[in-house]
């Protein structure tokens, strides 16, 4: 089968495929690691697959595409306007026309290379192109666009949400990585929604390993951006409450505005709650998994999360996790009642549930974790069931699935 995978692609999370190849390439869209991990397992199977990304850095020209191929797989680097409001040179910014230049590129994309089924990640630029190419299709929903806006409060915002209702009202097959974005998105959309979770990096899961209760107490926070959305002046507030009671404690904290000197360092100065933090900022996702794997606990104080693949990844590291108990698909990805947590002795959870609005919670779930005698449990229940539901083999086996059933109704008729 010959599967385009449209959507995010950062060339690097390829490099095991393309090795010193990708040196001379651009460097795609970041921020999509699994994308990575799906590309790679369908390759194993057997599948042809062309990834069909963008990029800011490229000449804006219609003929500036990138392409590379080695065996089963081909690269298609699409340009993408760098700015969204102001002009680009002649062309408008690029939420002003709803991303019609870069769309055009990625349906002129699946127009040539002609797969037989396209993968589009995301309700936005790459499902809208993956319709307009009138190609079998397969939607993957991966955020709530009006929980994003409401958090945001943006007018990009607000016209990136009037692309995806456009999108999912037109889209005949969607999945959603959790039981908690296809509720959410239901009504939205014109089709019903089959949930398949994000798949870990193999890399992450060739780690895997239960926890003993540990004798430190290290603690990591890591965060796509300094934003309402992810709440991070609550996370580290409720740190520093458990802090006073464990003076030796430590928070590393990564992503974005998490630097040194970066938002959440002068923030964290300015209230004097930088005591005890390690501001790490973007780390590459090997390096950072191969931290996050020494640490004790992930404190995630996100207020919304489609999947959350952080939760799933510390959980398959072993770590407990404190996160929200209203977070979107947060106490859905931590529950291991399949991994026999109604069994005596066994887990419910790979984390303890907190309000995420109020520090001194946040700071009630950390010291649970270390003084209710379950970390071992939480740590072997969250392991087993990143092992059994978000393994490349496991999501590509149900995503598999679906391919066969939209080629099967196309062929019947149904697109």
């Amino acid at each position: 089968m010959h599967v385009a995978i449209a959507g995010p692609i950062a060339v690097a999370d390829l490099k095991s495929m393309l090795g010193s190849r990708i040196d001379g390439l651009p460097a795609g869209y970041d921020g999509a690691p699994f994308m990575g991990s799906l590309v790679q397992e369908l390759i194993e199977r057997g599948h042809t697959v062309t990834g069909i990304t963008l990029d800011a850095s490229l000449p804006l020209r219609t003929d500036g595409v990138v392409r590379y191929s080695q065996g089963p797989l081909s690269l298609s680097i699409c340009p993408c306007r760098p700015r969204a409001w102001m002009p680009n040179g002649r062309r408008p910014g690029r939420i002003v026309d709803f991303f019609a230049y870069e769309r055009r590129l990625i349906e002129a994309e699946l127009r040539r290379v002609m797969p037989d089924i396209v993968h589009a990640h995301w309700a936005y630029e790459f499902a809208l192109a993956g319709l307009a190419a009138d190609l079998p299709m397969l939607v993957t929903l991966h955020d709530d666009p009006g929980v994003v806006l409401k958090h945001t409060r943006s007018p990009y915002r607000a016209f990136r949400l009037l692309m995806a209702h456009r999108a999912m009202r037109k889209a005949r097959h969607i999945t959603a990585p959790s039981d908690y974005l296809a509720t959410a998105l239901g009504t939205h959309c014109g089709s019903p929604i089959a949930i398949v979770p994000n798949p870990l990096a193999a890399y992450v899961m060739d780690r895997a390993k239960v926890k003993p209760a540990p004798q430190s107490r290290r603690l990591a926070m890591i965060c796509n951006g300094w934003a309402r959305l992810k709440n991070p002046e609550l996370g580290i507030a409720g740190f520093q409450r458990f802090r006073a009671t464990a003076p030796e404690a430590e928070l590393h904290l990564y992503g974005h505005g998490f630097g040194p000197g970066g938002e959440a360092n002068q923030w964290a100065q300015s209230h004097g709650l930088a005591d005890g933090c390690v501001f790490h900022g973007p780390t590459p996702h090997r390096e950072l998994m191969d931290q996050l794997a020494s640490m004790d606990v992930l404190l995630h104080p996100s207020r919304e999360e489609s999947f959350g693949v952080v939760v799933a990844e510390a959980m398959c590291l072993g770590l407990n996790v404190v996160a929200g108990r209203s977070s979107g698909a947060v106490p859905w990805v931590l529950s291991c009642a399949e991994e026999g947590g109604s069994t005596p002795g066994q887990a419910s959870s790979a984390g303890i549930l907190v309000d995420v609005e109020s520090s001194e919670s946040i700071a009630n779930g950390i010291a649970s974790v270390f003084s209710d005698g379950r970390y071992a449990a939480r740590s072997k229940a969250g392991m087993q069931k990143a092992l059994r539901r978000f393994s490349p083999k496991a999501v590509a086996d149900a995503y598999q699935v679906r391919y066969e059933s939209v080629l099967r109704e196309t062929r019947g008729g149904r697109r």
